[in-house]
């Protein structure tokens, strides 16, 4: 599916560019420059007609293969999270139907979605590092230590993940420090948290496209990065997912795979805009809970399509 979506832009690239030749010869004409021109236009014209009919073709196939894909969800996914609780983390950038879509594939999956976390742009500024680490020193439990070595980032990642997710064999309930610490965090405007019901053993980290190419861009992105690795070491595993742009240079998940130590623990899903991406994306929780990881979609190297077994 995602080689139609790559065809549909290519196509239309092409088109743009023919458009732009069309006029150019159009102006060569008014110019009196012959039949030449004249013969040349009209083949222009012919093979935009032509490529106008294939970027048709290719937007029909995408949106029967996405209709597909969500009409098989629900038994390709039925009783893969029966039992498991998720809670679902929305990135800077990540697209609101995508996150809504999300949480509805858990659902079908048998999971208790236990509520949502957005994380703001605010999060990855160059001053919130102090903050976070002023909010990780007040705040941290029991139970959860903070390394040192670390940056402010990473631990205030590491206190708000451990306070929404159980680790991994827990049978407890939730802390009372989660409304305590959501709400600190949203209170410093680095997180929007609804009402969670409970804590969760399992997280989603929902992403969007590239960060803005600047001088701060690496120091975003490690941020971001961070999170994933705090959601999956506090829990019974992570995944993160998002469309193919977020695979690509200056992408989280690009990123992500790049680091061998993240990449050794949390799963990451790059087609995530279709239907068959967020069913990908659940199977994978699935195995995170069972103490795999992999990485999937169709953007640079990955294990496949979907987990196998």
């Amino acid at each position: 599916m995602i080689n139609f979506r790559y065809h549909v832009v290519s196509l239309v690239a092409v088109l743009v560019a023919l458009g732009v030749g069309l006029v150019m010869g159009a102006g060569l004409l008014s110019s009196g420059t012959g039949s030449a021109a004249a013969v040349e236009v009209v083949d222009l014209q012919a093979e935009a007609a032509l490529l106008r009919e294939k970027v048709a073709d290719a937007q029909d196939t995408l949106a029967f293969a996405d209709a597909y894909g969500a009409a098989v969800q629900p038994d390709a996914v039925a009783a893969e999270l029966e039992g498991r609780s998720v809670v679902v983390v929305a990135l800077p950038g990540a697209d609101e139907a995508a996150v809504a879509a999300t949480r509805e594939a858990v659902s079908a999956a048998g999971g208790q979605v236990t509520g949502t976390l957005t994380v703001t742009p605010e999060w990855t500024d160059a001053g919130s590092a102090a903050v976070l680490d002023s909010l990780a020193a007040q705040l941290v439990t029991s139970g959860t230590n903070l390394d040192e070595s670390t940056d402010g980032y990473e631990r205030g990642a590491l206190v708000l993940a451990s306070s929404v997710l159980e680790p991994a064999g827990s049978t407890e309930a939730s802390p009372e420090s989660l409304d305590t610490t959501a709400a600190a965090f949203a209170d410093a405007g680095l997180v929007l948290a609804e009402p969670l019901r409970s804590t969760a053993d399992l997280a989603v980290l929902v992403t969007g496209g590239p960060v803005t190419d600047d001088s701060e861009a690496g120091r975003r992105l490690a941020a971001l990065t961070s999170l994933a690795g705090a959601f999956d070491a506090a829990g019974s595993g992570a995944v993160l997912a998002g469309p193919p742009a977020a695979a690509r240079p200056l992408g989280v998940v690009e990123t992500l795979r790049a680091d061998p130590d993240l990449a050794a623990a949390v799963s990451t899903v790059d087609v995530l805009a279709t239907s068959a991406g967020r069913t990908v994306a659940v199977l994978a929780l699935a195995e995170q809970a069972e103490g795999g990881v992999g990485h999937y979609g169709g953007v640079g190297e990955v294990d496949g399509p979907q987990p196998q077994g």
